[in-house]
């Protein structure tokens, strides 16, 4: 085998395991975002987790909620403070998710419920008030789609089923 020959075949054998190398990398890659993918979507379970307990462990919290929504201004300063924390809270949990949207790191199936739950939450009188007054806080891009979901939304009440006062203990 002459010399020319052996470079031939080295430069071949090269060529493989340099093609070799870039498949591996493609499947790396893809297993990294779906990795990626999973834990935004755990993150999601964790942070909807931790909302959902200050509604439920604290009756209190539910009724300032549930007449915030209503009517935001009707709340005396404290009220007003703590369902401020509260859906701010939750917002920008949504804008940090609508972020990872944009950037092709939570699968659009799962943002489609978050998202039309930001709809129904955002259409309530009560948050509407509130968030004129704080969308400043908030990104451009997601102002632009808080803006478009208000816009679009159909106006239907949802918490009218509720009542405020069956929240209320009774008096022993």
């Amino acid at each position: 085998m002459s010399l020319d020959q052996a470079a031939l075949i080295a430069e071949i054998v090269g060529g493989i395991a340099v093609v070799a190398s870039l498949i591996y990398l493609a499947i790396e890659l893809r297993r990294q975002n779906k990795l990626n993918r999973l834990s935004s979507a755990s993150d999601l379970a964790a942070q909807w987790s931790g909302l959902m307990i200050s509604l439920h462990d604290n009756p209190e919290m539910a009724e300032i909620w549930l007449k915030g929504t209503n009517d935001f201004e009707s709340l005396d300063p404290t009220s007003k403070l703590r369902f401020g924390a509260y859906f701010g809270r939750f917002l920008r949990n949504s804008e940090a998710l609508y972020i990872h949207v944009l950037d092709k790191t939570l699968d659009p199936i799962l943002w489609r419920g978050i998202e039309r739950t930001i709809r129904d939450l955002i259409g309530l009188p009560g948050s509407q008030a509130w968030w004129e007054t704080r969308k400043h806080w908030y990104t451009d891009a997601f102002q632009s789609l808080v803006s478009g979901l208000i816009a679009g939304g159909d106006g239907k009440p949802l918490f009218d089923k509720y009542e405020v006062e069956d929240l209320q203990e009774p008096n022993a």
